[in-house]
């Protein structure tokens, strides 16, 4: 009886630990493309960090970098940068995490346009998952909005990201 009880209290407490915490990350339908008239950047950096505007710079992170340049609007570029841990084989960046500015960094730049606000990033979810040696696939979905949480518009990429080297 008692060894009973010592295997069915075994299976219990197996069964209730969550041995994958790998967020699901899968390619949901095709690859996302990249608007039209523009040409995107999926890239990733290791021992990096995102402190400077328009490039990677040297630090402890992994970083990803999102970058499209539209061709036909004077060259306007939108970049997302996001980072995690060297160590990490999967991810998942929150709505919160987002909202908070923690790991996640926007930037815009559009030399003929007239900016009346800049969106930033205000939530969303970001997945990631290594592939293979040099490549990670990414499901993200990030609102942009308002300094009042407005939400205004949502970049969703679903894609491989590879490793670049400075």
């Amino acid at each position: 009886m008692k060894a009973k009880a010592t295997i069915v209290i075994f299976f219990v407490v197996l069964f209730s630990c969550r041995k994958d915490n790998n967020p699901n990350v899968i390619l949901n339908g095709a690859l996302t493309d990249c608007a039209a008239n523009s040409t995107c950047t999926y890239s990733y950096y290791d021992n990096a960090d995102f402190t400077n505007w328009n490039q990677p710079v040297h630090g402890n992170y992994r970083v990803f970098w999102y970058k499209s340049v539209n061709n036909n609007l004077c060259d306007a570029t939108s970049e997302l940068y996001f980072k995690i841990s060297l160590s990490a084989e999967s991810f998942d960046i929150t709505a919160n995490q987002i909202a908070a500015g923690q790991v996640v960094a926007y930037n815009l730049e559009c030399p003929c346009c007239d900016y009346a606000f800049l969106p930033q990033p205000i939530g969303g979810e970001i997945k990631g998952k290594r592939s293979d040696a040099n490549h990670w696939l990414i499901n993200a979905s990030v609102i942009f909005g308002t300094a009042v949480n407005k939400p205004i518009d949502t970049l969703v990429v679903n894609q491989y990201f590879s490793a670049q080297s400075f």
